[in-house]
C-alpha cells in the first residue's frame, strides 16, 4: 500500500517515532510487518522510512493495547480492524460488538491464566511443594 504525503505534512524518521512513542525501533519495524494494513510508512529515495502523524498515532495505539491493556498481537489487530470498521459503518449490529468483546476478553483471560500458571510453577520450583 503506497502512501503519498502532502507538502505541508510533517514526516518522522524511525528515530523520531522512537523518541515520540518510546517504542524501540526494532519493535516498530516488526509491527510494520505484523500490522501491514495499518502501518505503511512512506519511503525516501534512499529507502528510509518516514511516518506521518496517523502512523505515529497507530503505533501509540498498538503500544497501549499490547503493553498496557494486555492484548496479544492478534487481539490488537482484531481491535484495530473493529475500530476501522466502526468508523466506516457507524450503524452496526450490537451483537457484532459483543462478539468482538467476547473475543478480546478471551484473549485477555487466556493471557492472565497463563501468567498465573507460570507464577504457580515458579513458586513450586522454588521449594514450594517440590517432590523428589
Amino acid at each position: 500500500m503506497a502512501k503519498t504525503a502532502t507538502i505541508s505534512e510533517v514526516l518522522y524518521s524511525i528515530s523520531q517515532v522512537n523518541a515520540l512513542t518510546g517504542v524501540p525501533k526494532s519493535t516498530i519495524r516488526f509491527w510494520e510487518k505484523e500490522f501491514k494494513e495499518f502501518l505503511a510508512p512512506l519511503r525516501t529515495a534512499g529507502n528510509q522510512r518516514r511516518f506521518d502523524r496517523q502512523s505515529v498515532e497507530t503505533i501509540e495505539r498498538i503500544s497501549q493495547m499490547v503493553n498496557i491493556e494486555g492484548y496479544t498481537l492478534d487481539g490488537a489487530r482484531r481491535k484495530l480492524q473493529s475500530l476501522e470498521r466502526a468508523q466506516e459503518e457507524p450503524a452496526e449490529d450490537p451483537r457484532a460488538h459483543l462478539d468482538e468483546l467476547a473475543a478480546t476478553m478471551s484473549d485477555y483471560l487466556l493471557q492472565k491464566l497463563f501468567e498465573r500458571v507460570r507464577t504457580e510453577e515458579k513458586q513450586r520450583g522454588n521449594g514450594f511443594g517440590i517432590k523428589s
